[in-house]
Order: C-alpha cells, then sequence, then structure tokens
C-alpha cells in the first residue's frame, strides 16, 4: 500500500517538476487565449487540476512535454468553447490602456507592444493560434502535431498561415 501512496507522491512531485519547468509557456499560452485576468486565474487552475489528474500518465508519457502541452490545449479548447457558449466578454482596449497608465513609461512600449501581439495572436483562427503559441515555446513541428494530433504538414501548413495572418495583423496595428 505505501507503494501506491510512494507512486503516487513520485508523480505528483514530476508533475510539479514539470509545472515549475514550463510555467512560463503555459502562462504565455492561457495570456494569448484569455484576455480577462480573473478568467486567465480560473483556466490557470483548471490546467492544473488536469495535470495533477493525469499525473501518473504523464510520468508514464514517453515525451511529457508534448503531453503537458496537449492537456493545456485541451482544457484551453474546452474554455474558449464554454466562454462562447456563455458569452464573456474580455477587458475593452479603453479599460486596459486605464489599467496601463500605472507603469513606468519605459516600460510601457514593451508592454504596448507585447499587448499587440497578443490581441493579434487572439484574432488568430483557434487552429493557427495553437500551432503559433507552441512554436512560439520552440517546441519543434513534429512535437507539435503529436500535440494537436495533426500530421507534420497540417503543422508546417498552418505555421505559415499563421505567421502571415500574424504578421498582416500586427502591420495593421489590430
Amino acid at each position: 500500500m505505501s507503494t501506491g501512496v510512494n507512486g503516487a507522491q513520485s508523480a505528483i512531485d514530476f508533475v510539479l517538476q514539470l509545472w515549475q519547468q514550463h510555467q512560463g509557456a503555459i502562462s504565455r499560452t492561457l495570456l494569448a487565449s484569455e484576455a480577462d485576468p480573473a478568467a486567465r486565474q480560473d483556466l490557470k487552475q483548471d490546467v492544473f487540476l488536469a495535470l495533477h489528474q493525469a499525473a501518473e500518465r504523464l510520468q508514464a508519457a514517453e515525451l511529457p512535454r508534448a503531453y503537458l502541452f496537449r492537456i493545456v490545449h485541451n482544457v484551453t479548447v474546452d474554455h474558449i468553447a464554454r466562454a462562447q457558449r456563455h458569452k464573456w466578454q474580455p477587458l475593452d482596449e479603453d479599460t486596459q490602456q486605464q489599467l496601463l497608465e500605472d507603469c513606468p513609461s519605459e516600460q510601457l512600449g514593451e508592454q504596448q507592444q507585447s499587448q499587440q501581439l497578443m490581441r493579434a495572436v487572439r484574432r488568430l483562427s483557434p487552429a493557427n493560434r495553437q500551432v503559433i503559441l507552441l512554436a512560439m515555446e520552440d517546441l519543434p513541428a513534429p512535437e507539435i502535431a503529436d500535440i494537436l494530433q495533426i500530421s507534420h504538414g497540417a503543422v508546417r501548413v498552418r505555421l505559415n498561415r499563421a505567421k502571415t495572418e500574424l504578421m498582416e495583423l500586427m502591420q495593421d496595428g489590430r
């Protein structure tokens, strides 16, 4: 009986270690998927819960990082679908700007560029958004294909389309 407890504990430790290693990438993915900070925090908790529930499968996975991002992807897709059903509204541009007014001026330019990029990423189609977010985290195309459960060729096509669409959105300043 103690072996099962120790095995479960080591699986949970493994998930915590994965979480710490990839927390930045997870946070960036969630930021690109959800503009509202409170809803993003809920989404982050949902992701962590899903990872905790899949701890033993994650530990046994051949490619744990790919499996981790598949879970993040699936939870995010579910969140977006729920949000569309409930018509949740993200913060409007004026409210976001008011929140930024307290930032030091030297950081404002970087934050505005980052916000412009996140707005552009949010406007990508869901398929293009997912592939560009994973590519932005330096995941190789084969791992992206495994995470999204699509072919390597489909990843390349979506990535090219996403880059083109993202460049257009960034140039338009939308």
